[in-house]
């Protein structure tokens, strides 16, 4: 995940909507959202086949979802070099599985790449970022805001550009147990999608092509290898309902396709 635009505050009818979008290689596998953790049977997400994690899952049972963007480190490396014994994708359902409001708590960051985990429900939204060497974890202010790559850098292109729209067009239905298509819920914002989707994309830094302020990425690395943006989600949530969908082609406006987050009914 590269970018995911939050909209937070407790007092509004929907108090959390987000915007994620995930670039990565395009040849890594995964699967759509779905029911795919037996051992955490009400979490629902896109997985990583790879590693078996996820970018992006919803607990619908505590209205509260969590999200992972790649860090840069403290020394300021590129995020991908080096290994580590642990995947990143691992966090969002260790946060999600945790009762606490505080999901690292016990773990060993150092087996981790630098990252940028938020956990967030409809009372209180939460941004923790680890670049290797320390933790930060601080809330994320009412309104809307863009997380990126850096953690919560208003001076971000993307931030720039993005944010003040987003937070234009910040849907708030009021009935959203009643609601279902991706429009009526979360209004402008998938338009918003899929204008950037049409825009100049952002490069992978190798060379300075593409629009910094991009929504969407994509880059030739050579070899065969297209870093991009590959698939995007949308959730909304009130104290009592969870709403989510998903679109692996962004540039299609009827793309769009609504997530079930209702546990499936055990087997007999």
């Amino acid at each position: 995940m590269c970018t995911v635009v939050v909209g937070f505050d407790p007092q509004a009818h929907t108090p959390l909507v987000v915007a994620a979008l995930r670039d990565e290689i395009r040849s890594r596998p995964w699967d759509r959202p779905a029911h795919h953790w037996p051992e955490r049977p009400g979490l629902v997400g896109g997985r990583d086949r790879l590693a078996g994690g996820t970018w992006l899952a919803v607990d619908p049972a505590r209205s509260r979802t969590a999200a992972l963007l790649n860090g840069w480190p403290w020394d300021g490396s590129m995020p991908w070099e080096g290994s580590y014994p642990a995947s990143r994708g691992d966090l969002p359902l260790i946060a999600l599985a945790g009762q606490g409001r505080d999901p690292l708590q016990g773990l060993d960051l150092t087996r981790y790449a630098p990252f940028h985990l938020l956990d967030a429900d409809p009372y209180r939204a939460t941004l923790h970022s680890w670049d290797g060497r320390c933790l930060d974890t601080r809330p994320l202010p009412v309104g809307v805001a863009t997380v990126v790559n850096t953690g919560l850098d208003p001076a971000d292109p993307r931030s720039v550009r993005h944010t003040p729209e987003f937070a234009a067009t910040r849907p708030d239905p009021d009935d959203l147990s009643g609601l279902s298509d991706p429009e009526s819920i979360w209004g402008a914002w998938p338009a918003l999608i899929t204008r950037a989707a049409h825009e100049p994309t952002r490069s992978a830094g190798t060379d300075d092509s593409g629009d910094p302020s991009g929504l969407i990425a994509h880059a030739d690395l050579g070899d065969g290898q297209v870093w991009a943006t590959g698939s995007v989600t949308l959730v909304a949530a009130d104290r009592d309902t969870v709403r989510y969908a998903f679109t692996s082609d962004p540039a299609d406006p009827a793309a769009w396709e609504t997530v079930d987050v209702q546990r499936p009914a055990p087997h007999r």
